[in-house]
Formats: structure tokens, C-alpha cells, sequence
């Protein structure tokens, strides 16, 4: 029969101009077709291996007292904000990753929480303010909550002192996460990438950054690396553990109205809506309009979706009276 099979689907090449492609399949029963590369929502570069669990937003403490931290040289993506007295917390974004300690771990606040929403994160942190906690229950958000349940999967150490002294395993966290039944459904990305160098821009070799009159940050164009390298109070900022200096890929600087709430110093942080920033990439500085899209702050240019370059993405958060200066 099979050369019954052959006959027919070689008239159909000659008649109606069938292609060869659906020919070689028919014949060996073998779909030959690549499989589109899959990559991260994140930096854009090819996933190594499909992840093993959901996003996880770790709040991680920025205290002097908590410099070094350990595992945001391994974070895919970071977010600065102002928490109380004057000093920023960072939200560290991890998928793909699956080991690693990371830390030391704090509360978490609202404004935070709302950058959970668009990769389906779950926020990993240490108790939080009151409005924080009462919206992870209102809106069933997930969390993995170093005071509230997963204690186990959370550790002291001994070479800091309470609250500069809470870490965690990433494999541990995903292990709890699993448990709980977080979906890790892969992140619906708004993001656009491009390898390809832009050439307009001022020259942005150095940037600094005042959040408050108690703290600032700012990072060093390293051309060798084609990367922003992190500096915080004046000092370069590095992990702990590998001694390894922060980096970036780009740095993004947007400004949201702040409004201090209440005598502990709590903020609100209006990230759900849009305004101006600058986006600094390979030695560059462009001027960005940014949106909060479906769960993202997402970068503007001309109404359009702003690229990033593949890799490691910091955005900061300035007061609408912070101070921003670059050259």
C-alpha cells in the first residue's frame, strides 16, 4: 500500500503545488519544524531550562546595617522604592533560578505588592505594614511569609543582629511555593528586547541618584563589560557571599508622586500610574515616558514600547523632588 500513499501525494505536488515539507513528513512521520526559542520575560536572553516554579519578589532589606546582601547579583530584574526613614528597600525579581540564599529579607508595603500582578509573583517577605498584609488577604496574592506560616523555610544568622539578619534558599522557597499550589504558569512579558546598540542619547557615563537627603545611589558605565556597575552611598555596591560587583544592563530612573501616611514615616507610592523617567543604556541616556501596563512599569518612547537591551534590568523610583544627574 505504500506506494499507493507515494503515487497519490506525488500528484498532488504536480497538480495543486503542495510543498515538499508536508511530503517529507507524510513519509517519515517525523514533524521537522524547530521549536521556537523560548526566552526570558525578564532579560530576554534564551531560558537555560524550563523554570521549575513561579516568580518569586523578594523583599530585600537595604539597610546600611544589611549591606552586603547576598543573591542580587542573581536577581533577573530589581526595583528600587523609598521605604521609611530615607533609606530605599529593593524587590528582587527571580525566575529560572532555582538555587541560591538570598537576603537579608523585610516587610513588605503596598506599592510593592502592585509589582507582583503582571508576572504573577510571589512576594516573599517578612510581615508588612498593615495595609500590605490586609491586600495579600483581600486579594488572595501569593506570599511567603517569613512571620506569618513559612518559618521553616527561613533562617537567622548570626553575623548580623534582628531585623538586618532573615535569609532564605530560593530552592526552599519554591519547594513552600509549590506546596501552597502557586501556579507557575511563565510570565506574560510586556517587555521588548534588542540587541542592537541605539545611537541617539546624551552621554551617561555616570549617574546619580538622590532618593532623600539620607540616601543616595547611582552607578558607573564600565565600557569593557557594556554594563552600569552599582554604587550605593558613594561606595561600590557587591554581593556578599562571591564578592561580585552589582551590574546592570539598564538602569531605568522614573519619578512617581510619594506622600508620607502616617507617624511611623510609611509611604504611598503611586505606581499604578505614568510619567517621566530616563533610560540609560550602553553609556546612554534617552528620555522615556512610563506606564503602569497590566501589572508592569513599562518604558515609552513616541507612544511605543522602549527596548531593552537582553540582561539585567534595575528601575528606580525617585520622588517627583528627587534629584537625578548624569554626564
Amino acid at each position: 500500500m505504500w506506494y499507493r500513499l507515494l503515487a497519490a501525494l506525488l500528484v498532488c505536488v504536480v497538480l495543486s503545488g503542495c510543498s515538499t515539507q508536508p511530503l517529507r513528513e507524510a513519509l517519515s512521520g517525523k514533524d521537522e519544524q524547530k521549536e521556537e526559542e523560548k526566552l526570558h520575560p525578564f532579560t530576554g536572553e534564551k531560558m537555560k531550562e524550563e523554570a521549575t516554579g513561579p516568580p518569586l519578589m523578594v523583599m530585600v532589606n537595604n539597610h546600611s546595617k544589611a549591606r552586603p546582601q547576598t543573591g542580587l547579583n542573581r536577581a533577573d530584574m530589581l526595583v528600587e522604592v523609598l521605604a521609611e526613614g530615607g533609606i530605599t528597600r529593593l524587590a528582587a525579581f527571580f525566575y529560572g533560578e532555582d538555587e541560591g540564599r538570598v537576603g537579608p529579607i523585610r516587610s513588605t508595603r503596598p506599592y510593592y505588592l502592585n509589582l507582583t500582578k503582571g508576572p504573577g509573583a510571589v512576594v516573599v517577605h517578612a510581615g508588612g505594614s498593615p495595609a500590605a498584609l490586609n491586600q495579600i488577604k483581600s486579594q488572595s496574592l501569593a506570599s511567603l511569609d517569613a512571620l506569618n506560616g513559612e518559618e521553616e523555610v527561613f533562617q537567622r544568622v548570626d553575623f548580623r543582629h534582628p531585623p538586618h539578619n532573615l535569609y532564605s534558599d530560593l530552592k526552599q522557597l519554591l519547594r513552600k511555593a509549590a506546596e501552597k499550589g502557586y501556579a507557575k504558569k511563565a510570565p506574560d512579558s510586556p517587555y521588548r528586547f534588542n540587541k542592537q546598540r541605539e545611537t541617539e542619547g546624551k552621554a551617561a557615563s555616570r549617574i546619580e541618584m538622590t532618593f532623600h537627603r539620607l540616601f543616595k545611589a547611582g552607578f558607573r558605565y564600565d565600557a569593557s563589560s557594556d554594563q552600569y556597575i552599582r554604587y550605593t552611598e558613594g561606595k561600590q555596591h557587591r554581593d556578599r557571599l562571591t564578592d561580585q560587583a552589582l551590574s546592570a544592563d539598564n538602569v531605568l530612573v522614573i519619578r512617581a508622586p510619594h506622600q508620607v501616611i502616617d507617624a511611623s514615616g510609611r509611604r504611598k507610592v503611586e505606581l499604578t500610574g505614568k510619567g517621566e523617567g530616563m533610560l540609560f543604556q550602553g553609556g546612554k541616556a534617552r528620555v522615556i515616558r512610563w506606564e503602569y501596563r497590566d501589572g508592569w512599569i513599562v518604558p515609552l518612547v513616541d507612544g511605543k514600547v522602549a527596548s531593552f537591551f537582553p540582561g539585567k534590568t534595575w528601575i528606580h523610583v525617585l520622588p517627583e523632588k528627587g534629584e537625578l544627574s548624569y554626564r
